[in-house]
Formats: structure tokens, C-alpha cells, sequence
């Protein structure tokens, strides 16, 4: 860890996930619904080759092996589900951190990126639901592959090519990493062979989906090229940005004006970005790009959105703001605000969310 992590590094990230330990306390206790049975049914007929039924998802990481061994070490305790799916979320916040300072070559920069990214309320239905166990491995898998991606070496590429099909085989998400390894060789201004295995990789389980595993049937996941796409993506984009879903603009809303005080904070520092250095344009365009490739088939499903579908593609506004929040005095007075936004969106989301509110105990006996 040492080789990677300082121990002011160590100490300042242990702390984000401590913090987000204490704000998502409640979730340890979710208990199983919906999903879960159909993923503790597909993880105990020992079918590897199982799709989930109607949607036909093939997730057999984090569905068959990761209910399969939960189930062998926790039994029917949801407490042990949600214990691991957190571990998952630890590492995924070293391996943004990582992420973050290998693009932003700043420690201080990749701290903050990492808190908005760890913090973000849209992870919401990660912490609440054992079966979004398929964002939870997955995100880990995606910016693990983006590191590998980056590191020089021959086992830095088998290793690529490695954790890309986990990815894949933990979310189907996963099929857009060749264009966040293109947007990255861009911005590095290197080019690899890899970035062509990726694509070919991609196509071989992007025809496989066509032809063998299935497109989903039911009309929730009916894909829309109408007007509702821009409609759809400002929906995501406020969720990029920390507001909870479910929230009503009106006066007198205390996290609407958290919101708005943010967005008031976040814009004194990009003024103040531009005004006081040379900025780093292909920094703020690869945040942008990356928040719209990691996220991009969910634009299209205006029947089914979820907050927790920008697992990946919340790395976007982490950059930005790990770029632009850069000086102390703004760092104080935004990450306070990001964390009370955060605070007061889980206690609406806690009284208002679907999963919380459709959550009254598994469907039959496992």
C-alpha cells in the first residue's frame, strides 16, 4: 500500500470512508426485496450460463459468484451482503483517488475529486440495495481497468484485458471502457495497442449480446431517440451534481438552496480558474466527456431512470470539481456544503425513495 498510498494519503482517504460509513449507517440493515430472489435463485441453481430473466443481463460476477459466496459465508444475513459490497465501495474510492491524481497530478486536487465522488448522494441505491451489487463490483472493476490502462508494461495490459471482462461480466456498462481508454489516450497524448484489443473485445461480447444472450423485452428499458434524451440528461446531470432525485423546486426547500449554493460556490471557483492560471482545458473536456460516455445508454431510457446508473460516471463531476475547487480557502466553504447536501438528500431519500418505501421484506423464503 505504501508504494501507492502516502500515509497522509492513507489517513485522509480512510477518513472519507469512515465518513460515508457513518452517513449510510442505515443501510447495514436493508434487508433482501425484489431483485434479490432472482439473484439468490440464479446463485444457487449453479447455472453460470443464467441470464436475469426478461431483461437477459449476464452478470455472473456480481450476481452468481457474488450472492454464491455471500450466501456460503453469510447465510440469509443481509448485514454480511451489505458489509460486502461496502468493501467493494472502499477500494473503489483508493482506486478513484488513484484515478483522480494520475490525471490531475495533485494530491490535494485528487482528495477533493474523491470526497464529491464518495459522497455523492446518487450512490443512494447502492448502499440500500443488495442488488445493485451489479454497480457496486462493477465501478470497481471500470476505473480499476481505467488505471491499469494507464500504467506502461506487459502485465499491465494482460491485467487490463483481465479486469475489463470482470467489468463486463459484472455490468454490462463496462462496454463503453474502450471509449473512456480512447478519451484517456487523448488526453495523455498516448496511444497504445491496447485501446485496439479493448474495442475488439467489446464488439465480441456486444455481438454475443445480439445474437445469443438477448436484448431486454419489457417496455421499462424501451430505448427513446426523441426530444426526451435532453430531458433525460438534465435529470442526470442535477444528479451528477448532488441533488437527490424526488426533489420539488420550491420555496422553502432547504436542500433546494444547499443546491443552489453550491452551483453559486462551484462557479466563484471556475471564474476564479480561469482568471488566475492557465487552464487545462482537456481536463474539464475529459470531465465532461467521461460523465457523458459512462452513463451514455441510460439518456436513452426515459421509462427507467435511477439515480445509481451514474455509479461510473459520477468520476465526470469529481474531476471537475477536484480541478477547478482548487484553492484552500474554496475547498472549505464547497465541501462543507457538498457534505450538508449530502446529509439532508439521505434523510429525504430515506422518507421518500422507492426503495426504501417498496423495501417491506424478501419476496417468499430463500
Amino acid at each position: 500500500m505504501k508504494h501507492f498510498l502516502n500515509q497522509w494519503e492513507v489517513y485522509l482517504l480512510s477518513g472519507i470512508i469512515l465518513l460515508s460509513a457513518f452517513v449510510y449507517r442505515d443501510s447495514f440493515n436493508a434487508r433482501f426485496f425484489q431483485d434479490d430472489r432472482i439473484a439468490m435463485d440464479m446463485a444457487g441453481s449453479g447455472n453460470w450460463l443464467a441470464t436475469v430473466p426478461d431483461v437477459y443481463h449476464y452478470r455472473p460476477v456480481s450476481i452468481q459468484l457474488f450472492y454464491g459466496l455471500s450466501r456460503n459465508l453469510f447465510g440469509l444475513n443481509p448485514i454480511g451482503y451489505h458489509l460486502a459490497e461496502f468493501a467493494a465501495y472502499s477500494l473503489t474510492v483508493v482506486v478513484v483517488y488513484l484515478l483522480l491524481k494520475k490525471i490531475l497530478k495533485s494530491r490535494e486536487k485528487a482528495m477533493t475529486g474523491t470526497f464529491v465522488y464518495a459522497l455523492n448522494v446518487s450512490l443512494f441505491g447502492n448502499f440500500f440495495w443488495i442488488a445493485t451489487s451489479y454497480f457496486s463490483l462493477g465501478a470497481l472493476f471500470y476505473f480499476l481497468a481505467a488505471y491499469l490502462y494507464l500504467k506502461p508494461g506487459i502485465a499491465a495490459t494482460v491485467a487490463t484485458f483481465l479486469v475489463t471482462i470482470l467489468a463486463i461480466f459484472s455490468n454490462e456498462l463496462a462496454l463503453t471502457l474502450p471509449f473512456i481508454f480512447l478519451v484517456l489516450s487523448w488526453h495523455f497524448g498516448s496511444w497504445s495497442k491496447r485501446l485496439v484489443g479493448s474495442f475488439v473485445l467489446a464488439g465480441f461480447y456486444f455481438v454475443a449480446k445480439l445474437k445469443i444472450i438477448g436484448l431486454p423485452r419489457v417496455s421499462d428499458y424501451s430505448y427513446s431517440l426523441s426530444g426526451r434524451v435532453l430531458v433525460t440528461a438534465r435529470w442526470y446531470l442535477f444528479r451528477g451534481l448532488n441533488l437527490p432525485e424526488g426533489v420539488r423546486f420550491e420555496a422553502g426547500n432547504v436542500i433546494l438552496w444547499l443546491f443552489l449554493v453550491l452551483i453559486f460556490l462551484m462557479t466563484i471557483g471556475l471564474m476564479r480558474y480561469f482568471s488566475l492560471r492557465q487552464p487545462h482545458a482537456r481536463i474539464l473536456l475529459l470531465s465532461g466527456v467521461w460523465f457523458i460516455v459512462a452513463a451514455a445508454p441510460f439518456y436513452f431510457l426515459p421509462n427507467h431512470m435511477s439515480s445509481y446508473y451514474l455509479t461510473m460516471a459520477l468520476f465526470g463531476p469529481a474531476l471537475f470539481v477536484g480541478e477547478i475547487v482548487s484553492e484552500s480557502w474554496l475547498r472549505a466553504t464547497v465541501l462543507p456544503v457538498y457534505l450538508w447536501l449530502t446529509i439532508v438528500g439521505l434523510e429525504f431519500l430515506s422518507r421518500t425513495h422507492w426503495i426504501i418505501l417498496k423495501n417491506t421484506g424478501p419476496i417468499g423464503k430463500f
